[in-house]
């Protein structure tokens, strides 16, 4: 798919940014966050606030910390960026919200140890994805322990907000630039956030939800097409959702959803997860070629309900055909394929449909309604930025 269709999706509001048509605009939808750079990161500023800052410079893989609610919650973990005291240190590699994978080629992007890769950013710009709007675009290597590339990628990201809070899609671009890659099966991976300490479920406040109703400790490695993490800090209750692309490799995705407040999608898990080989998730992507993949994240104030997650997901997400035709009965087989890169590749078959469900709307008192002026296409960052 070209940049150009790639961009008119957004334009139509696809907020999943590699989906193939357009989708209904949820609630209260707005493009209302501006972005700056800002020594070696970017601010993501909403009103006056920034409620986010992507870091890329001085570290082993680029995330996004802080990051807080339409409410001036922060929602992830401090460590390890900050020390907190009484703040749990485990995992350090958990750095707030970051994509990352356990075994590529062999060599561990999801750690951090001296054997274990780097992710380095090496270009950044804003991408225009509709009148007076941005994405951040960046481009990263995939580095091994000995200094050579293994693969690529291609981010882009985007800030929105809607009734229920601030919405980030994201899309990233996998490219097997040197030679194949190989993604093993592992449940260490891909794209991750870990949550406030005071959100997590054990020694927290937290609860898990799946679309397919599986709860809490249930939930680790289970296949749905959305996951919700809801908790409270400092006594106000906020949540984290995260919504597969139909269009995704191994839709719906497993997630590896921890009690210590863990939440990620991983769709190259199968056989980790339920420890069976007929699960097998592992993919290779030949040399030139290319997989996609495009999440959209909502921070939510307030408790969002199964009916109101399900309606969202279909409006930023949508359905694949083969969903709208299943029978509701059957269980979904394993015996399906997707292009990828112009290849046919194994991929799990999407779980049959729910019912839609008219969204509640809540009541929201975000940080800054009024859109701001846009700010000026960036060029890549010098290397003393």
């Amino acid at each position: 798919m070209s940049s150009r269709i790639w961009s008119l999706v957004i334009v139509a509001a696809a907020l999943v940014l590699c989906a193939a048509q357009a989708f209904a605009e949820p609630p209260g939808f707005q493009r209302n966050f501006t972005y700056k750079k800002s020594n070696g990161a970017v601010d993501i500023i909403l009103g006056k606030q920034v409620v986010a800052r992507y870091v890329y410079k001085d570290t082993p893989k680029p995330y996004i910390y802080p990051l807080l609610s339409q409410l001036a919650i922060p929602v992830t973990r401090n460590y390890p960026m900050r020390t907190v005291a009484g703040e749990p240190t485990d995992h350090p590699h958990h750095r707030s919200f970051w994509i990352g994978f356990g075994d590529v080629n062999g060599v561990d992007f999801w750690s951090e140890t001296d054997k274990s890769g780097k992710i380095v950013q090496t270009s950044l710009d804003f991408d225009p994805i509709a009148p007076g709007y941005w994405s951040i675009h960046t481009k990263n290597n995939w580095i091994g322990p000995d200094g050579k590339n293994i693969c690529d990628d291609d981010r882009k990201t985007a800030f929105y907000s809607c009734s229920y809070g601030t919405l980030i899609a994201s899309a990233i671009t996998l490219n097997a630039t040197k030679h194949k890659i190989k993604i093993n099966d592992t449940k260490e991976g891909f794209f991750a956030l870990r949550l406030a300490p005071s959100m997590a479920l054990k020694g927290g406040t937290g609860h898990i939800l799946n679309s397919e109703g599986d709860k809490d400790a249930a939930a680790w490695g289970k296949r749905a097409r959305w996951i919700d993490y809801t908790g409270e800090v400092n006594g106000q209750t906020c949540g984290i959702t995260i919504f597969d692309s139909p269009h995704n490799y191994g839709y719906p995705t497993y997630w590896h959803a921890r009690d210590y407040g863990l939440l990620a999608a991983n769709p190259f898990g199968g056989k980790a997860f339920t420890n069976d080989p007929k699960n097998d998730s592992s993919l290779t992507v030949p040399y030139t070629g290319s997989i996609r993949l495009s999440y959209v994240v909502l921070i939510h104030d307030g408790l969002l309900d199964a009916a109101t997650l399900d309606a969202l997901a279909d409006n930023i997400a949508g359905r694949p055909k083969e969903a709208e035709k299943a029978d509701q009965s059957k269980p979904a087989d394993n015996n399906t394929t997707a292009i990828v890169n112009g290849k046919s590749v194994r991929v799990i078959k999407p779980m049959a449909p729910k019912p839609k469900h008219t969204p509640v709307k809540p009541t929201v008192k975000p940080i800054g309604k009024t859109t701001t002026p846009p700010p000026t296409a960036s060029p890549a960052p010098s290397n003393n930025d």
